[in-house]
């Protein structure tokens, strides 16, 4: 499979209308991504507070995104999210990832949601598999 990177992903592209559009940070030297996205009332899951789900999306993002980044494209074969505390609507929420093993086909990486007092709100640890350059 050859993943051929688009300006339309749902978290990081830039044309998708209904996307986050986020902007990381890359540190080449350090291996590692980080943004800052704030998220809105259209992203519940319960009154206040942001689903889960997108939590765990933007945990992938970070780490989909560095392996791009690093020019090593690879694809999620397993993510573990574990939720620390809940997100809460309109605060700013810092999410960072790192490579963590490079070896072979396999990378492994983990990747964290931080709220503003730096506490983690949710940590995940996840393995990509390397894909064909395209």
């Amino acid at each position: 499979m050859n993943l051929t990177w688009q300006d339309n992903c749902f978290v990081c592209g830039q044309d998708n209308p209904e996307g986050l559009r986020l902007a990381f940070r890359f540190d080449e030297e350090a291996r590692s991504i980080e943004t800052v996205w704030t998220p809105r009332p259209v992203h519940i899951g319960y009154e206040g507070i942001v689903h889960g789900g997108l939590v765990a999306t933007l945990l992938d993002e970070a780490l989909g995104k560095l392996t791009t980044l690093l020019g090593t494209p690879a694809v999620t074969a397993e993510l573990t999210v574990r939720y620390h505390k809940p997100v809460p609507v309109g605060r700013p929420l810092r999410v960072e990832g790192r490579i963590t093993r490079d070896r072979g086909r396999l990378l492994q990486g983990e990747a964290r949601a931080l709220l503003e007092d730096g506490t983690e709100a949710a940590t995940a640890t996840a393995k990509l598999l390397r894909t064909p350059r395209s």
